[in-house]
């Protein structure tokens, strides 16, 4: 295995080179006991760049869930020689029925009430809402525990039941399209029409470090936004430029947001 520390020191971000370091455990885990192991869920970008970890060792992985708008995944690890890998041993998901006729849950009051728990939110990944239920993709060692401590949220009394992830219910998050006009794609301009902000403050905002594209902190105002980017803007939400819809007469970019809400 490569030095880890000389290996990855372009990268500035503490948060990622922590996931980085307990990814590299949980490597050097598999490899001394030589039996499988499960990682903490993370980022489209952190599991990029976890890939020549587990490359330049001996062993294989299973990247979960496969589904195309997953955000939140984790690596199951396992050596070479390994035959019949179980991932429902690692990994599941519950359902979580709202028994109320009056008021709708949404994504913040499922994850509200996961971490009321005290569970580690690296412990849980995504979460699919629909009108009358919620499912979500969650560690299988503590599928038991939710199961039988979570039974309101807020005033909803709620229902739970384990699933076994084949049948989970995958589908986008719920999101608003919003158009935007832009002089152009620069990182404050983007920034300033999706907080409402003068380009001055989105600047700041930018330079601060509360602005993410695609899970990396991206702190250069000038920085060149494109189509299918994800930002995360802290205190503002999450955004993608889902299409670029060429000029307007007045040589203005138009663009498709989807705000995750």
């Amino acid at each position: 295995m490569k030095d880890f520390d000389k290996y990855y020191d372009y990268i500035s971000d503490d948060e990622t080179k922590k996931h980085l370091r307990k990814i590299s455990d949980k490597i050097a885990f598999v490899n001394k006991n030589y039996i499988p192991a499960i990682t903490e869920f993370v980022n489209p970008y952190i599991a990029e760049i976890s890939l020549p970890l587990i490359h330049n060792s001996n062993i294989k992985f299973e990247l979960f869930p496969s589904y195309e708008h997953g955000e939140r995944k984790v690596f199951i690890l396992y050596p070479e020689y390994y035959e019949d890998l179980n991932y429902s041993e690692f990994i599941c998901g519950i359902r979580v029925h709202n028994k109320s006729k009056f008021k709708k849950l949404n994504h913040k009051d499922y994850l509200g009430s996961i971490m009321s728990l005290g569970i580690d939110r690296n412990k849980s990944g995504d979460i699919y809402v629909y009108d009358e239920y919620a499912d979500i993709v969650i560690h299988n060692d503590i599928a038991d525990f939710i199961v039988y401590n979570l039974e309101k949220i807020g005033h909803n009394k709620v229902e739970i039941e384990k699933i076994d992830i084949s049948n989970l219910h995958f589908k986008e998050q719920e999101h608003i399209l919003l158009n935007i006009n832009s002089s152009s794609l620069r990182l404050d301009n983007i920034v300033k029409h999706l907080t409402n902000k003068s380009r001055e403050v989105s600047s700041s905002i930018i330079k601060s470090g509360d602005v993410k594209v695609n899970w990396q902190v991206i702190d250069k105002t000038s920085y060149i936004v494109n189509e299918k980017d994800m930002l995360s803007i802290s205190k503002y939400g999450r955004f993608k430029v889902s299409k670029n819809l060429g000029l307007t007469k007045s040589n203005r970019v138009k663009i498709e947001v989807k705000y995750y809400v």
